[in-house]
């Protein structure tokens, strides 16, 4: 970790992470180990390991950066290796490492080990892949229908198709229309006033 790949257009630092360049930190953003010795943050771990295909084994996750598989533990993410050497390179506040935990797909940590059982002493963010929420139901009549239709969503589009049809009707098709009437393109009747 930490050397320079060659084929990489930017040398990863070794106190920040490579898939999120945050850098390592003794929570969330703690450096972990894969079996390969390549070394990212804790929440990038977990992210990657909740969203493994379901096809993949739950436990086996590979390295996005030379695709060897790791083993995760059943405790998650938090109970793989941390890197003590870029733990050890961290300010010295930040070097002990803190105990975190997975609650379904959220990363917890204690804030201060002051009442245990507090809910309010935890942070925990959820790493699990966003889902889209539940689409509403549209409203009925004509404000349901126009909210259907995926065309009127675009309201800009529509604006320069009609737009361009008036520009069609007015400069090709009237005149047009008034060749083949008046057998010129003389629609306009002009009146001389005679003094």
């Amino acid at each position: 970790p930490g050397s320079p790949n060659p084929t990489s257009p930017k040398p990863a630092s070794p106190v920040e992470c490579s898939i999120c360049f945050n850098t390592y930190d003794n929570t969330f953003k703690t450096p972990k180990l894969l079996q390969c010795s390549h070394v990212f943050c804790l929440e990038c771990v977990a992210r990657l390991s909740t969203g493994l295909p379901p096809n993949q084994p739950e436990d086996q996750l590979p390295c996005p950066f030379c695709r060897q598989l790791t083993s995760i533990p059943v405790e998650g993410a938090p109970a793989l290796e941390t890197s003590k050497d870029l733990l050890a390179t961290l300010p010295p506040e930040l070097q002990q490492e803190k105990v975190l935990w997975m609650d379904g797909t959220k990363l917890c940590c204690r804030q201060s080990s002051d009442d245990p059982e507090n809910p309010d002493s935890c942070i925990s963010i959820d790493v699990a892949m966003s889902k889209p929420e539940s689409p509403e139901a549209p409203p009925a009549g004509l404000a349901g229908r126009l909210s259907r239709c995926d065309m009127c969503d675009d309201w800009k589009r529509i604006v320069l198709l009609s737009a361009l049809i008036i520009i069609l009707f007015c400069i090709i098709l009237w005149p047009v229309q008034c060749a083949l009437k008046t057998g010129n393109l003389r629609c306009f009747t002009r009146t001389v006033a005679m003094s």
